[in-house]
């Protein structure tokens, strides 16, 4: 029977069935999920600061899910925890100062680093510049105010050790981290441990000015901030690892292209952070990653000399004591595609 337009209602019929099942299909294809990503975990070295917006802007616009990552970031209490926490596989990745990573591996962690971010030390002791502090042997007799178990608590007898000094004639104070910039904005410390894009900055930006005495002027230049992550995850996941390394490059340098843009995001995760601090300490951190000797290397990666020197230091002054070669402590084929 003709229906009028030349075609049979048997013919309309399959026609409008085929049509609905076109239609099904493509609704069934949008509504079907994304490709899974993989879920991951950044554990940082401390509470928000400068050193970490750059992560938060590369969550934000999407650097590590075009990765094929979901990271979450928790902020951290001290490079020590965090190499814990990631050896435990709690986190998928850490921020740590590298020689917490050395020492960890030493005691059976199994972690590595997988770029070495700063490749000139932060650590750092700042004094507030009335107290006439200008070398290390002014500290003599000067209370200094130090946080137990964190990198620069742990660096510190490296320092003494390095320089000869007397560490009975100058006194530690031990605190909260919070509580020593305060501490020394108060007077009740002249001194305090921390990075020189840290507590120093912080310190400065509420009026008071400092002196900085760095480790690195002072025969104690090591590498510091690292990346880091657990050997498993390197057996087991090299393509992840490659992924995240990637995508974390990409984050720092749109941040030190876009500060303000960097500092939205970190601040976005973190309401109520003085952003003034924030951005005054991410922009002193980003002249910690350039190479002291203005060597040309690949984003991430520090040579070996400069590893050498880190674990001279650690094994002369700190007493590690440890079997493994420089070379099992870091793996930067990831940042250099090797």
């Amino acid at each position: 029977v003709d229906g009028g337009g030349g075609h049979s209602k048997e013919e309309l019929t399959v026609t409008t069935r085929l049509r609905l099942l076109l239609v099904a299909g493509l609704f069934g294809l949008a509504a079907s999920p994304a490709i899974a990503l993989d879920k991951a975990s950044l554990r940082l070295n401390w509470v928000l600061i400068g050193q970490h917006p750059a992560y938060y802007l590369g969550v934000e616009r999407g650097y590590y899910r075009d990765e094929g990552i979901d990271l979450t970031i928790n902020e951290g209490r001290g490079s020590g925890a965090a190499v814990q926490l990631v050896a435990n596989g709690e986190d998928t990745f850490g921020l740590a100062d590298t020689g917490a990573v050395i020492a960890g591996r030493a005691k059976g962690a199994p972690v590595k680093v997988i770029m070495s971010l700063f490749r000139t030390s932060n650590l750092s002791v700042t004094c507030a510049a009335d107290a006439n502090v200008r070398t290390l042997a002014d500290l003599y007799g000067k209370k200094i105010a130090v946080t137990a178990g964190d990198a620069l608590h742990q660096m510190w007898p490296g320092l003494v050790g390095a320089n000869g000094l007397d560490e009975k004639k100058i006194n530690l104070v031990f605190m909260d981290p919070a509580a020593k910039p305060v501490s020394v904005l108060q007077g009740r410390t002249e001194c305090l441990l921390g990075g020189v894009d840290d507590q120093a900055v912080t310190i400065e930006t509420q009026g008071r000015k400092v002196n900085v005495i760095r480790f690195a002027d002072n025969k104690f230049n090591t590498l510091t901030v690292a990346a880091f992550t657990n050997d498993k995850v390197i057996a087991e996941k090299p393509d992840l690892v490659r992924r995240f390394v990637r995508a974390t490059e990409r984050s720092w340098k749109a941040a030190m292209e876009d500060p303000a843009a960097a500092i939205k995001a970190a601040a976005k995760a973190k309401p109520g952070i003085n952003e003034s601090v924030l951005r005054a300490q991410m922009e002193a951190s980003f002249k910690l990653i350039p190479p002291p000797d203005g060597a040309q290397m690949a984003f991430g990666v520090a040579p070996a000399s400069y590893w050498d020197q880190t674990l001279s230091i650690l094994t002369k002054y700190q007493g590690l004591k440890t079997e493994a070669k420089v070379t099992d402590h870091y793996d930067y084929s990831f940042a250099t595609g090797k």
